[in-house]
Protein backbone atom coordinates (compact mmCIF):
# COMPACT_ATOMS: atom_id res chain seq x y z
CA UNK A 1 0.00 0.00 0.00
CA UNK A 2 1.32 3.45 -0.86
CA UNK A 3 1.73 6.30 1.55
CA UNK A 4 -1.28 8.64 1.71
CA UNK A 5 0.98 11.70 1.45
CA UNK A 6 2.31 10.57 -1.94
CA UNK A 7 -1.13 10.04 -3.48
CA UNK A 8 -2.79 13.23 -2.31
CA UNK A 9 -5.02 11.79 0.46
CA UNK A 10 -6.48 8.98 -1.65
CA UNK A 11 -5.55 5.33 -1.58
CA UNK A 12 -5.20 4.02 -5.11
CA UNK A 13 -4.67 0.40 -6.05
CA UNK A 14 -1.61 -0.49 -8.08
CA UNK A 15 -3.94 -1.53 -10.91
CA UNK A 16 -5.45 1.96 -11.26
CA UNK A 17 -5.39 3.04 -14.88
CA UNK A 18 -3.95 6.42 -15.90
CA UNK A 19 -6.08 9.46 -15.22
CA UNK A 20 -8.74 10.11 -17.81
CA UNK A 21 -9.09 6.61 -19.26
CA UNK A 22 -12.46 5.99 -17.62
CA UNK A 23 -13.71 9.43 -18.64
CA UNK A 24 -12.57 8.91 -22.23
CA UNK A 25 -14.27 5.51 -22.33
CA UNK A 26 -17.50 6.99 -21.02
CA UNK A 27 -17.40 9.79 -23.58
CA UNK A 28 -16.92 7.30 -26.40
CA UNK A 29 -19.85 5.23 -25.10
CA UNK A 30 -22.06 8.33 -24.91
CA UNK A 31 -21.14 9.51 -28.41
CA UNK A 32 -21.58 6.08 -30.03
CA UNK A 33 -24.95 5.45 -28.40
CA UNK A 34 -26.19 8.94 -29.30
CA UNK A 35 -25.10 8.60 -32.93
CA UNK A 36 -26.66 5.15 -33.25
CA UNK A 37 -29.85 6.40 -31.56
CA UNK A 38 -30.03 9.31 -33.99
CA UNK A 39 -29.49 7.01 -36.95
CA UNK A 40 -32.20 4.63 -35.78
CA UNK A 41 -34.55 7.57 -35.24
CA UNK A 42 -33.83 8.81 -38.76
CA UNK A 43 -34.30 5.34 -40.24
CA UNK A 44 -37.57 4.59 -38.47
CA UNK A 45 -38.92 8.13 -38.66
CA UNK A 46 -42.62 8.40 -38.08
CA UNK A 47 -43.36 4.85 -39.23
CA UNK A 48 -43.65 3.65 -35.60
CA UNK A 49 -44.93 5.18 -32.40
CA UNK A 50 -42.49 7.55 -30.72
CA UNK A 51 -42.16 5.31 -27.65
CA UNK A 52 -41.26 2.30 -29.77
CA UNK A 53 -38.73 4.32 -31.76
CA UNK A 54 -37.17 5.46 -28.47
CA UNK A 55 -36.95 1.92 -27.08
CA UNK A 56 -35.39 0.53 -30.28
CA UNK A 57 -32.96 3.45 -30.56
CA UNK A 58 -31.85 3.20 -26.93
CA UNK A 59 -31.46 -0.57 -27.05
CA UNK A 60 -29.45 -0.59 -30.29
CA UNK A 61 -27.40 2.39 -29.12
CA UNK A 62 -26.47 0.59 -25.91
CA UNK A 63 -25.55 -2.62 -27.69
CA UNK A 64 -23.45 -0.72 -30.26
CA UNK A 65 -21.69 1.26 -27.52
CA UNK A 66 -20.87 -1.95 -25.65
CA UNK A 67 -19.52 -3.51 -28.83
CA UNK A 68 -17.34 -0.47 -29.62
CA UNK A 69 -16.16 -0.32 -26.00
CA UNK A 70 -15.12 -3.98 -25.96
CA UNK A 71 -13.53 -4.15 -29.41
CA UNK A 72 -12.17 -0.92 -30.83
CA UNK A 73 -11.55 0.94 -27.59
CA UNK A 74 -9.75 -1.97 -25.90
CA UNK A 75 -7.47 -2.26 -28.96
CA UNK A 76 -6.88 1.50 -28.99
CA UNK A 77 -5.91 1.55 -25.31
CA UNK A 78 -3.67 -1.47 -25.85
CA UNK A 79 -1.90 0.31 -28.71
CA UNK A 80 -0.85 3.13 -26.39
CA UNK A 81 0.16 0.76 -23.60
CA UNK A 82 -2.86 1.00 -21.29
CA UNK A 83 -4.17 -2.28 -19.93
CA UNK A 84 -7.94 -2.41 -20.39
CA UNK A 85 -9.99 -5.59 -20.44
CA UNK A 86 -13.24 -3.95 -21.49
CA UNK A 87 -16.66 -4.19 -19.94
CA UNK A 88 -17.91 -7.64 -18.87
CA UNK A 89 -20.73 -9.10 -20.94
CA UNK A 90 -23.04 -9.22 -17.93
CA UNK A 91 -22.69 -5.45 -17.45
CA UNK A 92 -23.63 -4.92 -21.10
CA UNK A 93 -26.67 -7.18 -20.67
CA UNK A 94 -27.71 -5.20 -17.58
CA UNK A 95 -27.16 -1.98 -19.54
CA UNK A 96 -29.34 -3.30 -22.37
CA UNK A 97 -32.09 -3.95 -19.83
CA UNK A 98 -31.56 -0.53 -18.27
CA UNK A 99 -31.82 1.03 -21.73
CA UNK A 100 -35.57 0.51 -21.54
CA UNK A 101 -35.70 2.95 -18.61
CA UNK A 102 -33.53 5.47 -20.46
CA UNK A 103 -35.56 5.11 -23.63
CA UNK A 104 -38.90 5.50 -21.90
CA UNK A 105 -37.55 8.52 -20.03
CA UNK A 106 -36.59 10.02 -23.40
CA UNK A 107 -40.09 9.35 -24.69
CA UNK A 108 -41.64 11.08 -21.66
CA UNK A 109 -39.29 14.06 -22.05
CA UNK A 110 -40.25 14.35 -25.72
CA UNK A 111 -43.94 14.31 -24.77
CA UNK A 112 -43.26 17.16 -22.36
CA UNK A 113 -41.19 19.16 -24.87
CA UNK A 114 -43.63 18.78 -27.73
CA UNK A 115 -43.47 17.63 -31.33
CA UNK A 116 -39.88 16.85 -32.34
CA UNK A 117 -38.42 14.74 -35.15
CA UNK A 118 -37.88 11.05 -34.48
CA UNK A 119 -34.12 11.58 -34.81
CA UNK A 120 -34.15 13.82 -31.73
CA UNK A 121 -36.12 11.23 -29.80
CA UNK A 122 -33.66 8.53 -30.89
CA UNK A 123 -30.67 10.67 -29.96
CA UNK A 124 -32.04 11.40 -26.49
CA UNK A 125 -32.94 7.74 -25.99
CA UNK A 126 -29.43 6.66 -26.99
CA UNK A 127 -27.85 9.30 -24.75
CA UNK A 128 -29.92 8.48 -21.66
CA UNK A 129 -29.44 4.74 -22.17
CA UNK A 130 -25.68 5.26 -22.49
CA UNK A 131 -25.69 7.35 -19.32
CA UNK A 132 -27.22 4.41 -17.46
CA UNK A 133 -24.64 2.11 -19.04
CA UNK A 134 -21.91 4.48 -17.84
CA UNK A 135 -23.23 4.28 -14.29
CA UNK A 136 -23.16 0.50 -14.46
CA UNK A 137 -19.60 0.55 -15.85
CA UNK A 138 -18.40 2.84 -13.05
CA UNK A 139 -20.16 0.78 -10.38
CA UNK A 140 -18.55 -2.37 -11.75
CA UNK A 141 -15.05 -0.83 -11.70
CA UNK A 142 -15.23 0.25 -8.05
CA UNK A 143 -12.98 -1.76 -5.74
CA UNK A 144 -14.90 -4.12 -3.44
CA UNK A 145 -14.13 -2.05 -0.35
CA UNK A 146 -15.72 1.07 -1.84
CA UNK A 147 -19.00 -0.45 -3.00
CA UNK A 148 -21.98 0.75 -1.04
Amino acid sequence: MTNIATTGSKRWDDATSPAGITTASLLVVLVVATVVGTTVGLALGDSLAAGLVAVIAGFLGTIAAGFVRNTFLVKAWGAIGVKDVGTPFTVIVYAALASFAGSLAADRIMLFVGAMPAAVTGALAGFLSAALMGLLMIAHQLPPGRRA
